[in-house]
């Protein structure tokens, strides 16, 4: 018999129960009297199910088809299902990337070094462009102190065991200290020998005075207040004519003597020098355990009074000689010696026409920058680093001074640059010091004229060692291992990277290159009680009062505006002491800046930095510091010394204290400035010493 299809009528009964399942009564039917194969699927294909179906009671047939109905319907939602479900896949599958992490995914403990081996440029700029971020770096201790050392132009000393934030609490003083000009007075010091001296010098944390006679008396400098002042005194029996302390780096102290001796060689006796460098280890005043032997050698020429300037950076030692005697042009060549003064090996040694070399200045522990006052002109010298590379017997760069009229020639070019680059030991109860690598340079420079060496005329210039460094990268077309370069002219390198003054600084004597220790140059009267002028070429602390300027400007506007309800609640405020809380501005014309000029600052202006330990003070009280960011300033050059304008533009700030003083000299070092008062011509009656941290 063929099978048909019967479709069974809809009757009203009992709906089944909530999980759709049929009555057991039904379930049990279904299982005992039909097949599997007419039971699933629910369609009554034949006379079998058919006769069995109408067996079924009719409330029987009514709940049979409903639960066909549902089953039925739940296996279509079931199959819309699995289609839609097929299709995302299929689309997923086709535009799926790997997932890529970003910086916010990392833990803050490795975020947190991931921006210390950052620039504090960028920590900073973080800081200002996501929320997560600037909660991360503004309650970070760590972070903030790396940030604040970056804007004083300081390094963290790795041996020292102070916590974090007694590191960055000193910090701020520090800083607080500079910004202000308000440092505490110590203690003031007699001089032993009230004498005109003949040398003095500040090398690390030790002033030297060397007198007539070849007496040395050095004062060491404490770090702390309650740290003892007492004077050491050298009487050598040779002549000393130099002497130099590095402390910090090797715990050495650097003697130089000259014993004459005559020479009976043919119709006519001569007279030369034995020149002897000692060492020893200024804790002991022993000599130096790392020194393996003596130094010693004899001038080829004829000095009359041989005088010696030296640098030591690492294991290099650099002496330069000249006869201090002679006042023309005919005395013995200048002589510079390079040594290892570990080994006592002499590395390179050159000479120069008398009156060329004078000062040096270690651009980096293997390269050193020679002024040469014949040529006019800056030269760098490389320091062989193994006995077997080739000594050198040329400068590979030369950076040409402004051009002189013909009439004129330079006198003299001294140059320093405080600290010197090490990469030795700090003392392990500093926690910080100063960046070498970003510190100033000053270059006195003293033109006479061609026939006659009285009516010198003096300038200084001011440039950062890493501008010197960095063109050695930018010159590197120039350098030539086989020939003598071709001198860059000033107007190629000199007046984006520098800053020039006459004599005077807004009427205060530029004082040779005493008063420069960091980025900072500080200066004062020497006739009258005035106070200390500091000029600082940190590029970060210019963006920081120009930021401060503008505040006070956009403050000033708003007041003129009628729109001053909100200062007295606080409202239209400034932070940081960077106003004269006196409210004294002076009569320092140096000290106006132009609206325009401001815009021309470095791209680190954009910084939005705080100082550190800031409080609030009105926008009404005008600013003690001032920000000079003039492009292309011409030099005031009133005697016409060269033969074109002389240009700079390096941007710097200047500040003047509340306190006023009349000192003869000030010396700042890593932290304290010694303020000098004299009584005559040279003769230093007393010492004044500030702590600034």
């Amino acid at each position: 018999m063929s099978e048909q299809q019967v479709v069974l009528p809809l009757k009203r009964s009992t709906l089944p129960s909530q999980d759709g399942s049929v009555d057991s009564s039904v379930a049990e039917g279904l299982v005992s009297h039909a097949p599997l194969g007419d039971r699933v699927p629910f369609i009554l294909r034949s006379q079998r199910m058919a006769a069995f179906v109408a067996m079924l009671s009719p409330g029987q047939q009514e709940a049979l088809e409903i639960q066909i109905a549902q089953q039925r319907a739940a296996l279509r939602l079931q199959e819309k299902r699995r289609a839609r479900c097929m299709a995302n896949s299929s689309v997923a599958v086709a535009t799926a990337r790997p997932a890529k992490a970003t910086l916010l995914d990392l833990p803050p403990e490795i975020l947190t070094q991931v921006f210390l081996h950052m620039p504090f440029t960028v920590v900073v700029t973080c800081q200002e462009v996501n929320r997560y971020l600037q909660v991360l770096i503004s309650e970070s201790a760590e972070l903030q102190y790396y940030i604040h050392l970056g804007i004083s132009g300081l390094v963290d000393n790795p041996h020292c065991n102070l916590p974090i934030s007694e590191r960055l609490n000193r910090l701020f003083t520090r800083e607080r200290r500079w910004e202000g000009l308000n440092f505490d007075l110590d203690r003031i010091v007699d001089v032993p020998m009230v004498a005109e001296w003949k040398r003095r010098r500040l090398s690390g944390r030790v002033l030297s005075f060397l007198y007539p006679g070849g007496v040395l008396r050095e004062i060491h400098i404490p770090s702390k207040t309650d740290q003892e002042v007492q004077w050491k005194e050298s009487r050598p029996e040779q002549v000393l004519i130099s002497a130099a302390t590095h402390i910090d780096e090797h715990d050495l102290r650097v003697l130089i003597t000259a014993q004459p001796r005559t020479v009976h060689n043919g119709a006519k006796p001569y007279v030369v020098h034995e020149i002897q460098i000692h060492l020893y280890q200024f804790s002991t005043g022993r000599p130096h355990p790392s020194a393996e032997r003596p130094i010693v050698f004899e001038t080829r020429d004829e000095f009359g009074e041989p005088w010696g300037t030296i640098e030591c950076v690492g294991d290099n030692l650099v002496l330069v000689l000249r006869d201090e005697s002679r006042e023309d042009i005919s005395g013995p060549d200048d002589r510079v010696h390079v040594y290892d003064w570990k080994t006592g090996e002499l590395k390179m040694m050159l000479s120069a026409p008398f009156g060329s070399y004078l000062y040096l200045l270690f651009l980096t522990p293997h390269v050193f920058l020679l002024p040469n006052a014949t040529t006019g002109e800056l030269e760098y010298w490389q320091i062989p680093q193994r006995s077997l590379t080739a000594i050198p017997d040329r400068p590979f760069l030369l950076l040409s001074l402004p051009r002189l009229r013909s009439d004129k020639v330079f006198h003299e070019i001294i140059c320093r640059a405080d600290p010197n680059p090490s990469n030795g030991p700090q003392a392990a109860s500093r926690p910080f010091y100063t960046d070498s690598y970003h510190a100033i340079a000053i270059f006195y420079v003293a033109i006479r004229s061609v026939d006659t060496r009285s009516n010198v005329t003096d300038f200084a210039f001011f440039v950062h060692r890493s501008s010197l460094i960095r063109y050695i990268d930018i010159s590197a077309a120039l350098i030539s291992p086989d020939a003598r370069p071709k001198s860059v002219p000033y107007e190629d390198w000199g007046p984006s990277v520098c800053r020039w003054f006459n004599e005077y600084i807004d009427n205060y004597l530029v004082e040779r290159v005493a008063g420069i220790y960091g980025q900072r140059y500080i200066t004062s009267t020497t006739k009258t009680t005035e106070p200390l002028l500091l000029i600082n070429f940190n590029q970060t602390d210019v963006a920081k009062v120009l930021a401060t300027e503008a505040r006070i400007l956009e403050a000033g506007n708003l007041v003129e505006g009628g729109r001053d309800a909100n200062l007295n609640k606080g409202h239209g405020r400034v932070e940081g002491k960077l106003v004269d809380v006196d409210g004294e501005q002076g009569n320092h014309n140096h000290l106006r800046e132009s609206k325009e000029a401001s815009s021309q600052i470095h791209e680190s202006n954009t910084l939005g930095i705080s100082p550190p330990g800031t409080s609030s003070l009105p926008v009404k009280l005008p600013l003690r510091a001032k920000a000079i960011v003039r492009a292309m300033d011409p030099l005031d050059d009133p005697d016409r010394c060269f033969e074109d304008t002389v240009y700079s533009s390096l941007p710097y700030t200047i500040r003047l204290s509340q306190g006023k003083y009349c000192f003869g000299s000030l010396q700042p070092s890593e932290e304290s400035i010694l303020g000098t008062q004299e009584v005559g011509l040279d003769q230093i009656k007393e010492i004044h010493i500030f702590h600034c941290g």
